[in-house]
């Protein structure tokens, strides 16, 4: 089945498979056959993923069958997910960035096609969101001198700039992850001088302000996200393509993470309330790369909430986000990503027993967003520290991670 089908749609094609009548299905389920029906119509939308489990359990099937969310990439079990890479690991990325031949060398015919490319740089965005971070070292080296030579050999091609924009963002986001912010901003800033040769700046630009915020750059980071997002904004919302929306939603969306790290209350709520007027005409969660729509609105809306503490119970939403469908659909690096955002702030807030909940749950999703990432381990080791009777699960995996105490 096609990727792009509505949940209802393939309920009512694995009700076929199993060749059920939709009361079989109703009765099975315990709700009515209309109730089946306007499901498979797409009247009622099944928005919560408890209840699609429940169907899932009747059809006999897993879940992901349902969300059309089968994984692209291999991801990481448990106990493949060691700890942080080691920086031999590292030191060909790290080089890859300090390597000029490519340009040098002019003009050269014989370089890869931008054809040839585009199916690497699918790959290797797949697994970054599939957080496969070790596979994404080993390839990027490569990748990165292959997409500098497609450049070089293709000066007029606008694919061959994109496509070396696109690694070179994937190089900085890698590197962020993995604790090396000065690599990881040169790399960022490579990535904003190709992206205004494109005109489009926009992805570029979340990618530097994810990299300011990390090294405590909030307000440089808030004055990127702002100024792009002014220069990409719809003049005309109506007619604007769902991209420019993603693009434009997902920098006031950094914005407000960035004023919230700054400490400015009523421009975080400002820019968030903005990002939720974009998300609201794009209806559902459109799919760019950026994952923006209402759900990444909710989820900014939680981890600025911590992070400013100004909401009495800002795990309220959070708990009722993660029964939600829309939020299963994102990828798991997103999902993981976030996790650690809600253990890192529940952290400030001393709230042991919920950072505790969800660091594991964020290792449950992807291990390699925790294992492997500098700030989630600091996270764990705070954990322990300051609890007086640690969760025996988090005990478990800092003796997996052979991390000291």
């Amino acid at each position: 089945m096609s990727g792009d089908l509505p949940v209802g749609r393939r309920v009512a094609y694995w009700r076929g498979r199993r060749g059920w009548s939709q009361q079989t299905l109703a009765d099975a389920l315990g709700m009515s056959k209309s109730w089946v029906d306007k499901v498979e119509r797409g009247v009622r939308r099944l928005d919560r993923l408890s209840t699609l489990r429940e169907v899932a359990r009747a059809l006999r099937i897993d879940v992901d069958l349902l969300l059309g969310t089968g994984p692209a990439a291999p991801v990481a079990r448990a106990d493949q997910a060691d700890g942080p890479l080691t920086g031999a690991e590292l030191d060909p990325l790290r080089a890859a960035l300090f390597r000029f031949d490519a340009a040098l060398a002019g003009v050269d015919p014989t370089g890869p096609t931008p054809d040839r490319l585009r199916a690497g740089v699918e790959h290797a965005w797949s697994a970054y969101g599939h957080a496969d971070y070790r596979l994404l070292v080993r390839i990027l080296p490569g990748l990165l001198c292959q997409a500098q030579l497609s450049r070089a050999a293709h000066p007029d091609d606008p694919v061959a700039v994109h496509l070396l924009g696109q690694v070179t963002q994937l190089v900085s986001a890698v590197l962020c992850k993995l604790g090396e912010l000065a690599t990881s901003w040169l790399a960022a800033d490579r990535a904003m001088t190709i992206g205004r040769r494109t005109a489009d700046p926009t992805s570029a630009a979340v990618t530097l302000t994810r990299v300011l915020r990390a090294l405590d750059r909030p307000r440089h980071a808030l004055e990127v996200a702002v100024a792009v997002a002014h220069r990409i904004g719809p003049p005309d919302p109506q007619t604007a393509t769902p991209e420019r929306h993603c693009g434009y939603g997902t920098l006031l969306v950094q914005a407000a993470r960035a004023a919230a790290a700054s400490g400015d209350h009523p421009g975080t709520v400002d820019l968030l309330d903005q990002a939720a007027a974009v998300a609201a005409r794009l209806g559902d969660d459109h799919h760019c790369r950026t994952s923006f729509g209402p759900t990444a609105v909710g989820l900014a809306r939680v981890t600025t909430a911590l992070a400013l503490d100004r909401d009495r119970d800002p795990l309220r939403s959070h708990r009722e986000v993660l029964d939600t469908v829309a939020f299963a659909r994102l990828t798991v690096e997103r999902r993981a990503a976030y996790l650690v955002d809600v253990a890192r702030g529940c952290l400030r807030r001393n709230d042991l027993p919920e950072a505790a909940r969800a660091l594991l749950l964020a290792d449950r999703t992807a291990p390699t967003e925790v294992r492997h990432r500098p700030t989630a381990l600091a996270t764990l080791r705070t954990l322990l520290r300051r609890a007086s009777r640690p969760d025996p699960e988090l005990t478990r995996l800092a003796e997996t991670l052979r991390i000291a105490l």
